[in-house]
């Protein structure tokens, strides 16, 4: 306690004291036994002493008693102060250590970050300023500066969030090679081999452009004598060293230029650790080494092996559970424009040139056999029966990259159960949305038929058509199909009450396609989806062209 405090209290005990009643004063008391001795002297038996009174003794022991109260608060109140006191120091002590120890943890994770970058530095065999130049170092590096500044008030001492955060920002300074490296002779699931791709692939395409550009000044050199000793020319021998470590091998383009492509699956330098990734995951890994397969409205590599690429992309389409991610976008619009492209010919594999070229016919004979995969052998053996009849193929003359998609869909409904609704707009067939279904028949029958339906969306014209089948608008059934369109009549015939539809979704992408779905109870009786395809009329309206279940 502070002489402020000491003050303050010896101030509320003088006041406790001028509280106390009147008969307790401690004057009057004194006064009163002066005057009761001097009369008791004047008795004649000064040796015989009178008792004091109850009064008397009373008294004493009230003022002695609220003395020892009134202390005793003074001393409760300094002793009960100092805990308090005691408290708020370990409180800022801990503050101080919680600070320390977070200082340590950015300083131990700093030091190995610096430790590993200089590491990849000597790997890529490159300057700090060529290594921090690189997109995906300055990534990393963003991410040390979030945990280590930005995020630090986060931390909390979580020792799990501390350790979460050192190995996610250790994982995001790599290469190629440390990628598949972390693999570790461990056979990986399908998730795990995902991210170990993820993360190849965030770094192999910057270095392949970075190690193809040091070759620049020695193209005249390398097209001059392409097998050239490389340990006569230093520089060039630790550039290609350095690519050839990354999986990368020198390659050849049409102009003759040599330029670097990583193939750890296949290639030169290939990857000991490949093997233990799951093989539904190689079509990522082949779409990254070879890359578009079409230039222009033709064929970057042979007819062949871009057969044989696209069986690999297949197993992967079929297998990854996560459909809406952009890496499965671009490898599935690969595959779709690709098979269109091998299916109807192009300049350097053409399909007809007066007649069907021979080599062609062999080459669909090979697809349907399944050599090259199993999604376009019932395709391709359709072909070949209306070629052999005819020496024509109407489903080949409208065979469009919609079909190719429609073929995927299908087989993965029926290999793992799932059509991906983050690519359609679904609409529960709610009473509300069968009102409005009604409402927009009604609009149809006081409009001009044609021009009406030409306004409306796929879902509209799905809806409409199906809610015709209900009522058996024949007339309405007729406008809303493409003329030439043959639709399977097993396929929603006995759908004929809207009741039995659990939703409709419209695909928004590139093809107008309507997936059909029926209610739970319903699908022993009806089956389980339908997908209803559009396309556009001779006046460029759309109109539906076919269902399949």
């Amino acid at each position: 306690m502070d002489d402020k405090q000491l003050e303050k209290r010896m101030e509320l005990l003088k006041k406790s004291y001028d509280r106390l009643e009147p008969q307790l004063d401690p004057e009057a008391v004194f006064t009163q036994i002066e005057l009761e001795n001097e009369v008791q002297q004047e008795q004649e038996n000064p040796l015989v002493q009178k008792p004091p009174s109850k009064w008397q003794k009373s008294a004493v022991w009230m003022v002695s008693i609220a003395s020892v109260l009134l202390v005793s608060v003074l001393v409760s109140s300094y002793v009960i102060q100092q805990p308090v006191s005691l408290s708020s120091e370990e409180k800022a002590l801990k503050e101080d250590e919680k600070k320390t120890e977070e200082k340590d943890w950015v300083e131990r994770l700093t030091k190995k970050y610096k430790s590993k970058k200089e590491q990849i530095r000597r790997e890529l065999s490159v300057s700090i300023d060529e290594l921090n130049a690189f997109q995906f170092i300055k990534n990393a590096d963003s991410m040390l500066e979030f945990y280590t500044k930005n995020n630090l008030r986060l931390q909390e001492s979580d020792e799990q969030y501390l350790k979460d955060a050192e190995e996610n920002v250790l994982n995001e300074l790599t290469t190629p090679r440390r990628a598949l490296e972390a693999i570790n002779g461990r056979d990986l699931i399908y998730d795990e081999s995902f991210t170990v791709y993820l993360s190849y692939e965030q770094s192999v395409i910057e270095l392949e452009e970075f190690y193809s550009g040091l070759l620049e000044p020695f193209q005249p050199l390398l097209k001059k004598s392409p097998d050239i000793n490389i340990n006569k020319y230093p520089e060039l021998k630790v550039i290609i060293d350095a690519a050839n470590a990354q999986f990368m091998e020198l390659r050849r383009d049409e102009n003759g230029s040599f330029y670097f492509k990583a193939d750890p699956i296949n290639g030169e330098y290939r990857s000991a650790d490949i093997n233990n990734l799951h093989p539904d995951i190689f079509g990522y890994f082949e779409y990254l080494e070879k890359g578009y397969l079409l230039l222009a409205d033709d064929l970057r590599y042979t007819r062949e092996d871009t057969a044989r690429s696209l069986k690999i992309i297949e197993r992967t389409l079929l297998a990854d559970k996560n459909p809406d991610s952009t890496a499965y976008k671009v490898l599935r619009e690969t595959f779709e424009n690709t098979w269109l492209v091998l299916l109807k010919g192009s300049p350097k594999y053409p399909a007809y040139n007066g007649k069907l070229h021979v080599d062609h016919l062999n080459f669909l004979r090979d697809v349907a056999d399944g050599k090259y995969g199993e999604l376009m052998k019932e395709m391709a053996g359709t072909v070949i029966k209306e070629l052999e009849k005819s020496n024509n193929s109407t489903t080949l003359s409208k065979l469009s990259s919609y079909d190719m998609w429609t073929i995927i869909l299908q087989t993965r409904e029926e290999t793992t159960g799932l059509i991906n609704d983050s690519d359609f707009i679904i609409v529960d067939i709610n009473d509300q949305e069968m009102m409005q279904i009604e409402a927009v028949y009604e609009q149809y029958k006081k409009s001009d038929s044609e021009t009406f339906i030409n306004q409306l969306r796929p879902l509209n014209i799905v809806s409409l058509y199906l809610y015709a089948k209900s009522i058996d608008d024949k007339s309405l059934e007729k406008a809303l199909v493409l003329p030439d369109a043959k639709l399977d009549s097993s396929l929603l015939g006995n759908v004929k009450n809207l009741d039995v539809v659990s939703q409709l979704g419209e695909y928004d992408g590139s093809y107008p396609m309507v997936a059909i779905r029926i209610e739970s109870e319903q699908q022993n009786k009806y089956g389980r989806q339908f997908l209803v395809k559009l396309s556009k009329n001779k006046e460029g309206y759309n109109r539906i062209s076919g269902i399949i279940d």
